[in-house]
């Protein structure tokens, strides 16, 4: 049975905490009531799971409808999730945005992104997502 991906990129902001989520990806997860931030740092992975429900944990973030109807991005800012992203991989510079590719798990209703393939953004590349 074939795998059913799709490629998706994220962008993650070390300065402002934030991490930025094109909006086809939340489409593409089903448009969920809520998403959930994990990461595994033995595998280098991140994922971005849909929930219907809020669970315990502080990275559950409630998909606001109206933060989905500005620009091509969902911006969710969380402290503690780059904070731990900057402990698992070396070298990443605090004033810099990042971009990391996966690639979308319809079946699982999750997005996978494997932390190996961070990579600097370029500001002005940046300003035109």
């Amino acid at each position: 049975m074939p795998k059913s991906t799709t490629p998706t990129t994220i962008a993650i902001d070390l300065k402002k905490y934030r991490i930025r989520i094109h909006k086809s990806t939340i489409h593409l997860l089903g448009d969920p009531k809520y998403i959930q931030l994990l990461v595994k740092p033995e595998s280098s992975q991140m994922a971005i799971r849909a929930i219907e429900k809020e669970t315990r944990g502080d990275q559950n973030f409630k998909v606001d409808s109206m933060r989905m109807k500005s620009d091509n991005s969902y911006e969710l800012y969380s402290q503690t999730l780059i904070q731990k992203l900057c402990t698992i991989v070396e070298g990443l510079e605090p004033n810099f945005t990042y971009r990391l590719n996966g690639e979308i798990l319809s079946t699982q209703k999750a997005a996978l992104f494997s932390l190996k393939t961070i990579s600097r953004i370029d500001p002005s590349e940046f300003d035109n997502e």
